[in-house]
């Protein structure tokens, strides 16, 4: 059998059924509570999140399934100034290797047994999948369900995940547990890890930027109810980053900095990165030796044609110095993703001279059933385009092969077909 299906097996089987006698000792009462979820693993971490109904301290337990003797508990307490939220650091882990966990109060309650998977070893090849989806509401409809029944080993929120349209972090913080309490995410979150950046409406207001007043709470919220490796740099911004496999998926935000200072390509226009995330994303991908690299963001990477100006056709400066950067320094394997507009789209730049090879787009939205088709507009690099509700992006990446492949799927909930791609390592760099 091989690695990957012994991942997939690993992925499938009830963790209950490795419980180790430290949970159950604690095993009496239920815990009540948003979550729990796993955040961010790498090959010898992981982050668990959990927010109980009441403050006080809280001890998460980690088992290995294989018989080793990793078996550990990590201490955290619960604070009204984080709004219960508790996320652990799991460390002293081995790659590609299943453990349990249980959460348990100072009493007799504790969460059901779950468990997690960390990141394969990316010295060793492997074939990995990730969902990406964005735009999601409060319906705890299948297409959660979908991403693990096909194969999914990590999900990624692309942004307006969820909608909170307002900056008063009373509400912020409502609407981020209400998210995570939808029944079919918090089934597949419990176990999956889980990722994310943010677009307009769950960093502010709709068409917002950087200038925004109140920000800084919806931030707060942000990262009191997510479980990334890192958020930004000082209190500033969401931006992260997460090596899977044969793939590093470079999550920039695009909202925090926009317009909060002048370009670090052009002093002339305004930012979108901001310079410090602008020197990260850089010197990330100049570090990054990962077959492939993501580099996905709430908004879409050309021009939406509206009134708007949270794309990045608006701020081309920066991605044009983006694509100049890439040819420059001759990073191979880049793919972009973006959101947002309720429409799903694949599009093919015409990069070559400035890059060494075409980059690809791939937009995904929406996750609930609200599209807005006049956004599906024309465009000279277009390849696909639609309309459709309730869509997610299937990303597999397998360095098994000879040259190793990226295949991108569309996926609607109702199975209806739609459209994919497949891209090998020497598609994606200069000849």
């Amino acid at each position: 059998m091989s690695q990957k299906l012994n991942r997939r097996s690993m992925l499938a089987v009830s963790a209950a059924s490795f419980l180790p006698h430290s949970l159950r000792a604690a095993e009496s009462e239920v815990l009540s509570g948003v979550g729990p979820m796993v955040g961010h693993v790498s090959e010898t971490s992981a982050k668990i999140w959990f927010r109980p109904d009441q403050p006080g301290q809280y001890k998460l337990l980690v088992s290995a399934e294989d018989g080793e003797s990793y078996e550990r508990a990590f201490q955290a307490e619960a604070s009204e100034t984080q709004d219960l939220c508790i996320t652990w650091d799991v460390t002293d882990l081995k790659p590609e290797t299943r453990y349990q966990y249980s959460i348990i109060d100072n009493g007799t309650k504790s969460t059901e047994v779950n468990s997690f998977v960390t990141a394969p070893d990316a010295k060793l090849k492997s074939k990995i999948s990730l969902a990406f989806g964005s735009c999601a509401d409060m319906a705890s409809i299948p297409l959660w369900t979908q991403m693990e029944e096909q194969g999914a080993e990590g999900l990624v929120l692309l942004g307006d995940t969820p909608y909170i349209d307002k900056t008063d972090l009373r509400t912020a913080r409502e609407k981020h547990r209400q998210f995570l309490s939808v029944p079919a995410l918090a089934k597949l979150i419990r176990h999956t890890p889980t990722w994310g950046t943010w677009d307009d409406h769950d960093f502010g207001r709709n068409d917002s930027d950087g200038r925004l007043p109140g920000k800084e709470n919806t931030r707060q919220a942000f990262v009191e109810y997510r479980a990334n490796e890192q958020f930004g740099h000082d209190d500033q911004g969401i931006y992260t980053k997460f090596r899977y496999g044969p793939v590093e998926v470079f999550l920039l935000d695009t909202r925090w900095f926009s317009r909060t200072e002048p370009s670090p390509v052009a002093p002339d226009k305004p930012t979108l990165l901001g310079k410090i995330q602008w020197e990260w994303l850089k010197e990330s991908l100049r570090s990054s030796d990962a077959k492939f690299k993501v580099i996905a963001c709430g908004m879409i990477w050309d021009d939406k044609e509206n009134s708007e100006s949270d794309d990045w056709g608006t701020y081309s400066h920066e991605r044009e110095a983006l694509f100049e950067f890439l040819g420059d320094q001759k990073i191979s394997g880049v793919v972009l993703i973006g959101g947002d507009i309720h429409c799903s789209r694949l599009l093919k730049y015409k990069t070559e001279a400035q890059v060494g090879y075409p980059i690809h787009q791939f937009i995904v939205s929406p996750i609930h059933d609200r599209t807005i088709p006049k956004l599906n507009v024309p465009h000279p690099d277009l390849i696909k385009g639609a309309a459709i509700p309730h869509v997610w992006l299937r990303l597999e990446v397998d360095s098994t092969r000879e040259p190793a492949q990226l295949h991108a799927e569309w996926v609607q909930m109702d199975r209806q077909p739609m459209w994919d791609i497949t891209l090998d390592e020497t598609e994606l760099r200069r000849d």
